[in-house]
């Protein structure tokens, strides 16, 4: 039940991140055609990495599901299944209190840009939001690997 869930919400948001890349790439466009004209698009660039680090947060759960990360398996490929499950348990742990922790302090320092009305310069937009959309994505990873952390432990995951 949990994983199926879990597969559901990380799948929209690859298909949000599509959709952002999408944004991303279409308004860079008609930048560029507008400023071949004297007419560039106003906070493209804004837009564009504003988009970007949402994109890249909401793309972080489905590279870790996917197992599409790089990773250097010289001294891994080695270990003993033991040793294996053991770095994977240890990795899922530390990797979760960290993206648990990277949820919280994006939610916090959002509030606080929130509180002080703090926006972009050129648009005037709300940069809270997108701190807010980065730590629902972190959140959203670390359920991913607390799940993974209780599969491993619980040895019905051996990766």
């Amino acid at each position: 039940m949990f994983s199926a869930t879990m597969n559901f919400i990380i799948d929209v948001l690859k298909k949000l991140a599509g959709i952002l890349l999408v944004g991303m790439m279409l308004l860079t466009c008609a930048d560029v055609v507008g400023n071949l004209f004297g007419y560039p698009v106003l906070g493209s660039e804004e837009i564009v990495s504003l988009c970007a680090a949402v994109l890249l947060a909401f793309a972080l759960p489905m590279v870790h599901r996917d197992k599409g990360h790089i990773g250097v398996d010289l001294l891994y490929l080695r270990f003993p299944p033991l040793l294996k499950r053991i770095n994977n348990i240890f990795l899922s742990l530390i990797s979760g209190v960290f993206f648990f922790l990277t949820a919280r302090e994006c939610y916090e320092y959002g509030n606080e840009l929130k509180a002080t009305g703090e926006v972009s310069s050129t648009l005037q937009l709300p940069i809270y939001y997108v701190l807010y959309a980065i730590s629902v994505a972190c959140f959203i990873l670390f359920l991913v690997l607390l799940f993974e952390f209780i599969s491993l432990v619980k040895g019905e995951r051996n990766e």
